[in-house]
């Protein structure tokens, strides 16, 4: 082998002056320019000299570019792309990387070049809507990669004689990868695996032209302590120099120029609880067959190392890495160290990492080897070092319908009143809300903590009703548009009565309920309510007027009294409100910004809030709070929502599977169960009250209750050990009742006779068909008490108070959030944002540790979809209301898609409206 060396030690070569000289005096030249103070050190370094064939660091031709901050195992963009395409599977939008390294000619060092990556994941979506998430990541990078320096070229005395095997490897050679990530987080949470394809090519590099590489890769974050890569590289141990003149014999020593197989694994650790601020990575390069010649000669094993540590936007890193030197005369390789150490900068979109190489210099010894620099731009928002911009986000309310809809808005709320406390300036545009009562006011508590915090909240008004205002009287200031209205004409509670339709048509109600409170059964055997119902729907409705009028005083800083004048004299024209003070400017939309720098006195900028992905700085799942939402009509069965209807089922068992998962879940530390409902299937309720059970004996169970949480709603409450709710909440409504209409009188008219054959005394206790017979009432109305005397027997225990005291509360009385905390069936007011802070306090989290994770996933549009052919509804399509959809919305779900009548705990429909 030394003989070999000597040899090839005396070839020629590229010299100063030549091409290839110039070339590398540019390159050096721009890398220094791009990679500021690490690189200050190589600045002036002579133009690269050409190492004699096989002097220097041993490395595959396949290689990539040496880069910082980008590691096999650990946080992922766009350079997952060489380094480990498996990572892809943990990008949630498109991600770029420019990438460099500069080498110095002393080094002898074989990493450098420059590459662009790029990587985008893929989601499956229809109508604008996601079917689901993330499904595939691909991507596709360049390099050009100069082993000592860009430009190099043969010189054109020595082509001919470069044509046989002695031809330096050491060219400019380009490299072109394509990639793709399959994320397996459904099956296996934290797991993707990845694969990749690349291909090399030169116009005077040999060895490397037509060089062909496939490679396997998997990606693993089990914790967020914990990540881990491996990456099978070159499996297909491709043949270098095809193109080469081979003498006869072969040159000695040269064995093979296979690129060999390699295994790239690492292990990353955070071990401060997970946190960015300290991470710490071991890995290593293993080559269980390396090639012996020289130029490719590596380490069976070569280990690395690396630590970051930082803050926001910023990370110091440093890392180490094994490699050998090959040197003329010495047959056996130098076991050398290469270093690392740089700052990482992060901005919301761009980010950039530069750092100086450090490792031996040949005869100038330990020192500056070059410099490596990367630049990323990505869609994905990263959290910056650089404070936000002095803008405006523009929220539509309108636009976050629904209970998780409002939650979302709270959500972004909050996160503006933490990230830009003082500089938070937030305007709500409103058009009529969707949202009920008790979303809006956790909307107008999430407005109060962005101003409690310094910031700025402006309301614009497309006009309102009382709802609406209610609202926008939370925030600094409050514009009306010109042509609308002011409609704060009051609060009104509706409610349909079908007893005189159904005797019209020959049918009749004949429900069995527990008790005179209950109500709901009135709507079908009445044409009116009776003295107990009235009383209970009055002092409903005055809880809630009473506290939205002294809230709207509170914002306006007037008086209730005038509250009170200002309703009774709407709807008011937008200059009328302005004049009485209910409102502070009056304006056109185009106008808001204008209208906002007048007021804050400086330019100001609208935007609507970013919908762009989080970059997930994550490892791994951490500890969790969960939020199970139990949303609409409670039935057996799945949970469905229904199109065109609009009627949402919560589904037993949907909801009992995921409260179970959540139980053997070790990482969901506590479980929030957001109640938005307004009852349903007595079954139902009691299935998803006892998985909660078994849950709150291994974590805290926690109740958020929403707009509404009665009757089966408050069933599935008693499960958990603290409950909160919203002034305006409705809930209570303790009683179950059994529906039932004879319709027998229907199919008389139509001359349809029902002919039945009964075994068993009470065979016909569950038909429409025919009226109840004495016995089978009384039967109808035992199950009802039993079920009644279950259900008391549950809140006794849960609440801490007698069967006596329970009763006193219940026999369906509905019960606002006010009088229900005064009376004991709630514990505090709140919603979800205080239910979840409770509940972290409860497992011993700090406040904010742990993400929230809400159950079940809503529905897709291919649920939706579902639906409208499962229940052959009619289509709106072109054809306005049907009759069946008119009547449909206005029927609870539990009657009109049991397969048979049971006992629903099922609070009234009231209609409110302004």
């Amino acid at each position: 082998m030394t003989a070999v060396r000597s040899r090839s030690h005396g070839l020629s070569a590229p010299r100063p002056g030549s091409r290839g000289g110039s070339a590398g005096r540019h390159v050096s030249a721009f890398g220094c320019a791009l990679l500021a103070a690490g690189l200050a050190a190589t600045a002036h370094a002579a133009p690269p000299e050409p190492a004699p064939f096989g002097e220097g660091e041993g490395r595959s031709l396949l290689r990539d570019i040496d880069m910082p901050q980008s590691h096999v195992a650990g946080e992922a963009d766009a350079a997952a792309v060489a380094v480990n395409p498996a990572s892809m599977g943990f990008l949630r939008a498109f991600s770029g990387v420019l990438a460099g390294n500069y080498t110095r000619a002393a080094s002898q060092r074989r990493g450098g070049g420059f590459g662009v990556f790029v990587a985008v994941p893929l989601q499956l979506k229809l109508f604008g809507q996601k079917l689901a998430d993330t499904f595939l990541s691909l991507g596709a990078g360049y390099q050009r990669l100069c082993p000592f320096g860009c430009g190099r070229l043969p010189t054109q005395d020595s082509v001919e004689w470069y044509r046989d095997d002695w031809y330096p490897a050491d060219l400019d050679y380009n490299k072109l990868t394509l990639a793709a990530a399959v994320p397996l987080m459904r099956w296996a949470p934290g797991l993707s695996l990845g694969i990749s394809y690349a291909r090399t090519w030169s116009e005077h590099n040999l060895y490397a032209q037509r060089l062909h590489q496939a490679e396997l890769s998997l990606a693993y974050r089990p914790s967020r302590v914990v990540a881990m890569g491996l990456v099978a590289r070159a499996i297909n141990t491709p043949r270098a120099g095809q193109d080469l003149r081979v003498p006869e014999p072969p040159r000695p020593g040269i064995l093979d120029r296979r690129q060999p197989f390699e295994l790239d694994a690492e292990v990353a650790l955070r071990p401060i609880k997970g946190s960015r601020s300290l991470e710490l990575g071991v890995g290593a390069r293993v080559v269980p067959l390396p090639n012996a010649d020289p130029r490719f000669h590596t380490p069976v094993v070569a280990p690395r190392g690396r630590i970051a540590a930082g803050g926001t936007g910023w990370r110091l890193f440093g890392e180490v890495e094994r490699y050998f030197v090959n040197t003329v005369g010495q047959r056996e390789a130098s076991d050398v160290l290469r270093a690392m150490v740089g700052l990482e900068l992060d901005f919301t979109h761009v980010g950039v990492a530069a750092a100086p190489v450090l490792g031996p210099n040949g005869a100038e010894g330990f020192g500056a080897q070059g410099g490596a620099f990367k630049l990323r731009a990505s869609a994905e928002r990263y959290a910056t070092l650089a404070q936000p911009p002095l803008e405006a986000l523009r929220f539509d309310v309108d636009k976050y319908g629904g209970d998780r809809g409002a939650g979302k808005l709270v959500d972004a709320l909050d996160k503006v009143a933490e990230l830009r406390g003082a500089r938070a300036v937030v305007a709500l545009e409103v058009d009529g809300s969707a949202n009920g009562w008790g979303e809006i006011e956790e909307i107008r508590e999430a407005m109060l903590r962005v101003r409690g915090r310094g910031g700025k909240v402006a309301v614009y008004l497309r006009g309102a009703g009382l709802k609406d205002y209610f609202l926008a009287t939370a925030a600094d200031r409050v514009i009306l548009h010109p042509g609308a209205r002011l409609s704060i004409v009051g609060m009104r509670s509706e409610v349909f009565y079908y007893a005189e339709l159904l005797g019209r048509l020959g049918a009749k109600a004949e429900f069995v309920r527990a008790y005179e409170y209950k109500s709901r059964p009135e709507q079908w055997e009445r044409s009116g309510p009776t003295p107990e119902s009235d009383a209970q729907r009055r002092l409903l409705l005055t809880d809630i007027w009473n506290h939205v009028v002294r809230m709207v005083a509170k914002g306006r800083k007037t008086t209730p009294e005038q509250v009170v004048q200002w309703i009774d004299t709407a709807p008011h024209t937008a200059e009328q409100a302005l004049r009485a003070g209910m409102i502070d400017a009056v304006g056109y939309a185009d106008e808001l910004e204008g209208e906002l720098e007048k007021w804050l006195e400086r330019e100001v900028t609208l935007r609507a809030p970013s919908s762009l992905p989080v970059h997930d700085m994550s490892f791994g799942p951490g500890p969790a709070i969960a939020v199970v939402h139990v949303e609409g009509t409670i039935s057996d069965g799945a949970s469905l929502t229904v199109p065109i209807v609009g009627s949402v089922l919560a589904g037993g068992d949907t909801l009992v599977r995921a409260i179970d998962r959540l139980r053997e879940d070790r990482r969901v530390k506590a479980v929030v169960v957001r109640i938005d409902s307004p009852g349903g299937s007595v079954a139902a309720s009691d299935d998803m009250a006892r998985a909660l059970d078994r849950v709150a004996k291994l974590k805290p169970v926690v109740i958020s209750m929403g707009d509404m949480a009665a009757s089966g709603g408050y069933y599935v409450a008693t499960a958990g050990s603290y409950i909160f709710a919203d002034a305006t909440t409705k809930t209570g409504s303790i009683g179950v009742f059994r529906p039932k209409v004879d319709v027998s009188g229907v199919l008389a008219k139509f001359g349809v006779k029902v002919e039945s054959v009964d075994y068993g005394a009470r065979a016909g206790l569950y038909t429409w068909f025919k009226p109840y017979t004495e016995d089978e009432r009384a039967a109808a109305q035992a199950g009802v008490d039993a079920s009644y005397q279950e259900f008391t027997a549950r809140v006794a225990k849960a609440r801490k108070l007698t069967p006596e005291q329970v009763d006193g509360l219940a026999r369906g009385r509905v019960w606002s959030g006010v009088r229900a905390r005064e009376l004991g069936l709630v514990d505090a007011y709140g919603g979800l944002r205080e239910a979840v802070a409770y509940a972290r306090e409860q497992a011993k989290l700090k406040p904010g540790e742990g993400e929230v994770r809400h159950v079940p996933a809503p529905p897709t549009l291919g649920d939706q979809i579902s639906a409208i052919f499962g229940l052959k509804l009619p289509s709106p399509l072109g054809l306005g209301e049907s009759a069946l959809v008119w009547v449909l919305r206005r029927l609870p779900p539990s009657l009109w898609l049991s397969e048979r009548p049971e006992e629903l705990a099922l609070a009234e429909e009231t209609i409110v409206v302004e």
